[in-house]
Parts: C-alpha cells; structure tokens; sequence
C-alpha cells in the first residue's frame, strides 16, 4: 500500500470515528508540503461549532518498536515548529509493543486494523479497539518470528534479564548461565532488541531497557501453568505446613521443586495463607502421590502439582526457612495467571519486591 493510499484509509477511518461522535469533524486534508512541513505526509485541521485542532500525519506502511524513537522525534519537531496539537502516525499495523511507545513518546495513531487512538488533552479524545488477537496470544512481527521469546528455552533468557536486572549480559555468557544454546541466546535477543526490550553497549553486550513491559507481556502471554495440574489433598489441614511437609519430602526424595502462587508468596510478604498449595515438580505428579502421602481428587483439591514445559522455572528460585520458592519474576508471572486474589497479590509483589530493580543500568 502507498502512502498516499494510507493517507486516504487513514482519513477515511477517522471521518467515520469522528462522524459517530459529538463534537469535532475532519475539516480539511493537505500535504505536508503545501504547508512547509518538512518531513510530514499530511496535515489534517480537525473542526468543531467552537474549536479547531491542527494534527501532523506521518504514513507508514511498516512501523516497529526500533522505528519509534526517530520518527517521534521528527513529527514532535514539526509539531512545535507549526504549533500543531498534535501528531498521528497512520499504518496498516501497529504493534502492541509499538502502540505503547508511541503513546509514551505522545504520538497518537491509526491501525487500520482498527487500533486507534488520537487525543488533544482536554478537547478530544478518541480510542477504538479493532480486531483483537486472543489472549495470550503472542505474535511476532515478520522479523521474528524465528524465536517466540515466552516460550521453551527462549524464555530462559528472558527470566535471567529479568532476574538481574542490572547486570550487562555477553550473549555466550548468557546462554551458558541458563542452559542454551549460543544460537538461541542470539535469537532470542534480536527478537528483545527489535522490541526496544534490551539494549546493547559498545562491547555488544546486552541488558535490560523496558524491564516492567518485558515482564507484564511475558505474564499476558503465557497460560497457567497449574491450568492442567496433578489435584491433591493432604491429611494436614494447615497450608503452611503443608507447604513446609511437601518441601521435606520432596527434598529426600530428590525431586527437584519450587513452591509458587500463593504459597510462595507468603514467605516473601505477610499475605494471609493460601488455600491450595501450588508447586512445580521435576517428575511425574501422579508418581508423587503416594511417597508424598497424598489422595488424587478431580476437584476440592488443597495441593497443586505440575511438572513445568521446561526446567527453567527451577532457575533464579530462592530458599526461605529450606522451603525452595520460585524466583520473583516467575512468582509473578504465575500469580498474575491466576484466579481470585492472585492477580492483586502479584501487583503488591511488583511494588514491594521487583518495580525498583528492573531499570537497566546506564552505561559502563
């Protein structure tokens, strides 16, 4: 599609948007060089009975997180130069990642899959939803579609970044510490760099850029994964000593585990006791019952055992009173996957424990 055909189905979309709604109409559409602008595409005067808006239009037929930076500073430069109101980028897809740097670089814009939102603060405000992928969906831009960084082994590499959030990463350095491959650590971070995720120094070593919003798409992306979880009940009435019971057999037994959800969060922050005990195990759960000394149930269960997709949950993990916890990201990756009060304990288990830690560091 050329710009000048974006430029259209752009302002086709936004006539419709603002026809359905009170207040403003789009009055005229020019070039930015018939105006001066240099480096826009398009200058649209917004109308109303007592008011007029004036917004800078950039068209692009492809628009990725890297591209964001530049293009923002370009339409923000234009924009104060003409005192416009505002600056709209116009494309065939947006982005997820994308739409989310550009609202934070106060650039506005139209999918025309649907996603658009363009607002002049304390005039107009406009955000419609299109076509939406299902939850926890993740889809890569043509670029990557190489590695899914969320899943198998890839996501390793982003629990480590995660994990130590200040540290500079050499990529062999990196997949020797999680246990991958060389190939797969460079893959995975392309992918992470596309997205303005991670950066790298002059050494082309790599840490983290966008800490929160790696951690909260890693937790939109991924299902439960206590979902499909051996169910159990204990004789023992008392979670906590369920927990502390499980955890020493489990031990002697020399089955590697980690404690999560609820049960985990408890040894972390003073948040009241969990009903089900949930933990990862690196065997077959119905192979575990009986050593463990507890009864299978189809439902009403007290105990929650799962063996994870990949042993990654078992990396980062920390002990608490010899109780083997999974580490911080992967607790708040499940407890925000979970049901009733989970999601509301991992937002205080972000603010208490993790929101200070993930900024990178600046430069060495």
């Amino acid at each position: 599609m050329t710009d000048g055909k974006l430029l259209d189905a752009g302002e086709a979309c936004l006539r419709k948007i603002l026809d359905s709604a009170s207040g403003f109409q789009l009055d005229s559409s020019m070039s930015g060089a018939q105006v001066g602008a240099q480096g826009v595409d398009a200058v649209w005067r917004l109308r109303s009975d007592s008011d007029e808006a004036c917004l800078l239009i950039e068209a692009k037929t492809n628009i990725w997180p890297r591209d964001v930076a530049p293009v923002s500073a370009r339409l923000k430069a234009a924009a104060a130069a003409l005192d416009a109101d505002g600056c709209v980028l116009v494309a065939p897809r947006v982005t997820e990642r994308t739409r989310d740097l550009l609202q934070r670089a106060g650039v506005d814009y139209i999918d025309l899959r649907g996603q658009v939102r363009v607002v002049i603060p304390g005039r107009l405000l406009i955000v419609a939803q299109g076509a939406q992928q299902a939850p926890g969906a993740y889809s890569p831009d043509r670029n990557d579609r190489i590695v899914n960084p969320f899943r198998g082994k890839a996501s390793r590499i982003v629990r480590a970044l995660l994990a130590e959030p200040q540290r500079w990463w050499g990529v062999t350095e990196l997949a020797e510490c999680v246990g991958v491959s060389a190939g797969l650590s460079v893959k995975t971070l392309k992918t992470l760099e596309r997205n303005i995720y991670v950066r790298r120094d002059q050494d082309r070593r790599v840490t983290l850029a966008d800490g929160e919003a790696l951690l909260r798409q890693w937790a939109a992306v991924v299902d439960s994964a206590f979902r499909n979880a051996g169910r159990f009940v204990s004789r023992l009435p008392d979670p906590d000593e369920v927990t502390r019971r499980l955890s020493s057999r489990l031990e002697s037994l020399g089955v590697r585990y980690a404690v999560s959800r609820l049960a985990a969060a408890r040894f972390i922050e003073p948040y009241a006791p969990a009903r089900v005990v949930d933990i990862y195990v690196d065997r077959d759960p119905g192979d575990l019952a009986e050593p463990l000394g507890l009864l299978p149930v189809d439902r009403g269960e007290t105990v929650r055992l799962v063996r994870p997709g990949d042993e990654g949950v078992f990396q980062f993990c920390g002990e608490y009173d010899t109780v083997t916890v999974v580490s911080p990201v992967q607790l708040f990756i499940d407890l925000s996957n979970g049901r009733g009060r989970d999601p509301d304990v991992a937002e205080r288990l972000f603010e208490n424990s993790l929101r200070e830690t993930l900024v990178g560091r600046g430069e060495p």
